[in-house]
């Protein structure tokens, strides 16, 4: 088995880069994945903030460090010199903007900070995002579930900026429930505003949500998305493959792949140390390049009804969501 950072060239004069993802409660069952496509990023460094307190066989650039919520309610507080509202783990996308002023003891050193979701597994991400791209934006990528700032102190207080239909960051910071604060109507909105240079290119396999009653095959919702694909990960890169029926398999390389808060089976392999993985709606299979045949993409591009039980989730979330925001109209 090749080691990662041998096999993976880290050149030294890269601008180094830090990515924070909270997560509160039992990390994903498909976490081993997310950690074997980090070791394949060995010049970027992870931190995941977490209460978890299981036992992960962590590569040597990801790190756990542990918090509970009511500690980083009363962290952020003391940092932004108001008291902010943290009831749940969602509403702490909101305050992503904020984590190079919130988080500055964990990016201090770093000439870049980020933040990322953990329904994500990466691909060669300095492969997209070398040095002319970071040097010359103060914002890269523009979701929730990746986007890197420049570690500086000016950047790390955008967020506090003032923009025509953007929201404010204490109105945001003091309200229980998630806004948004983290994409377009939020810092996105800001930053365009005041002409801040940031990088927008489509580099992402975004699978599109599930509907309301199926799980959909994978289809990305920036990519051409074809009748027969699917999409994997071979030894730190991310593709989406189609079978074209003339030419065989045909692949597109993506910089990584969000799934959308799927809730992925936990893989019945040795995920830590796999040379590949198929990324399918049924979850995570080994692949190592093996032929493709018509029925394998026929069974990776099917539907799938959804769980009741997290249908019903949805639908509570979706009430609660709706009754947080009428109380707040009203007072």
């Amino acid at each position: 088995m090749n080691n990662p950072s041998s096999a993976s060239t880290i050149r030294h004069e890269e601008p180094s880069i830090c990515l924070v993802a909270g997560y509160f409660g039992r990390l994903p069952t498909h976490f081993d994945c997310v950690l074997r496509s980090c070791e394949y990023n060995p010049s970027i460094q992870w931190v995941i903030v977490t209460d978890d307190t299981t036992p992960w066989d962590l590569p040597p650039n990801v790190r756990i460090h542990r918090a509970t919520l009511p500690e980083l309610q009363k962290l952020f507080s003391h940092k932004l010199g108001f008291d902010v509202s943290l009831p749940r783990a969602y509403v702490l996308c909101d305050f992503r903007p904020a984590f190079g002023l919130l988080f500055s003891e964990i990016f201090s050193g770093f000439a870049f900070w980020g933040h990322c979701d953990l329904d994500v597994i990466f691909g060669d991400l300095r492969h997209f995002l070398g040095t002319e791209i970071l040097n010359r934006h103060d914002r890269i990528l523009q979701r929730g579930h990746l986007s890197i700032y420049r570690n500086v102190d000016e950047v790390n207080r955008y967020f506090m900026r003032s923009a025509p239909g953007a929201m404010d960051y204490r109105e945001v910071f003091r309200d229980p429930v998630y806004r948004g604060f983290d994409e377009w109507k939020g810092i996105y909105r800001i930053l365009r505003y005041h002409g801040v240079p940031q990088y927008r290119e489509e580099i992402v396999a975004d699978i599109a949500s599930p509907t309301r009653y199926t799980y959909t095959r994978f289809e990305a919702t920036e990519f051409k998305n074809y009748p027969s694909q699917v999409f994997y990960w071979h030894r730190g890169k991310v593709f989406q493959a189609h079978l074209n029926k003339e030419q065989g398999v045909e692949d597109r390389e993506a910089a990584y792949i969000h799934f959308q808060k799927r809730p992925m089976p936990k893989p019945d392999f040795d995920a830590r140390h796999a040379e590949g993985f198929l990324i399918t709606p049924d979850g995570f299979f080994p692949y190592a390049l093996e032929h493709l045949t018509p029925e394998d993409f026929a069974r990776y591009n099917r539907a799938r009804r959804r769980p009741f039980r997290e249908i019903r989730t949805d639908f509570s979330d979706r009430v609660r969501r709706k009754l947080m925001c009428w109380m707040r109209r009203s007072t």
